[in-house]
């Protein structure tokens, strides 16, 4: 390792993702953002990212009840994303706060990159910013997905889509 890369980079060049963490949302996609984006890598020699929570409530009620998520930062720091991880849950078919919805095309107007992990396919869509576009999610709400979001297109057959920004 250089002496250069193991300098350690200013906050202004460093990466910044939020977690929007909304009712219900799933443990385990949190628990993949966290550990990705999340955990310094001291190896590394420098921060990647600048990471953080954000919920449109001080007390967030996670998947079934299971735990209350509490000391994240209000909805506005999704305002501050270079990258925007859009909440999921198990219940696809209730609609999503507005203020979520609301904060996602900000993201999406000023360029930030968004990602939806699995059901968070639904998020993005019901924000309007698949419309036209290639959207993935679970092969279990392949029928419910294109049946609600007829605009978006949705591929069955992989893994994951990746659209430049979404």
């Amino acid at each position: 390792m250089t002496k250069e890369s193991s300098q350690a980079v200013p906050a202004a060049d460093v990466h910044r993702v939020v977690v929007i963490v909304d009712e219900n949302s799933n443990p385990f996609e949190l628990g993949c953002a966290t550990e990705v984006f999340g955990l310094r890598r001291p190896e590394i020699g420098r921060d990647l990212y600048d990471f953080g929570l954000c919920s449109p409530e001080p007390r967030t009620l996670m998947r079934d009840g299971f735990f209350t998520l509490t000391g994240v930062a209000g909805l506005e720091a999704a305002d501050t994303a270079d990258t925007l991880i859009v909440p999921n849950r198990p219940d696809v078919e209730a609609p999503r706060r507005p203020a979520v919805l609301d904060a996602v095309r900000r993201a999406h107007a000023r360029g930030a990159r968004l990602v939806g992990f699995c059901s968070g396919a639904f998020t993005l869509a019901e924000a309007g910013v698949l419309d036209g576009r290639r959207a993935t999610a679970h092969w279990q709400w392949a029928d419910s997905f294109r049946a609600r979001f007829p605009s978006v297109r949705f591929a069955s057959d992989v893994l994951f889509v990746d659209d430049g920004d979404i």
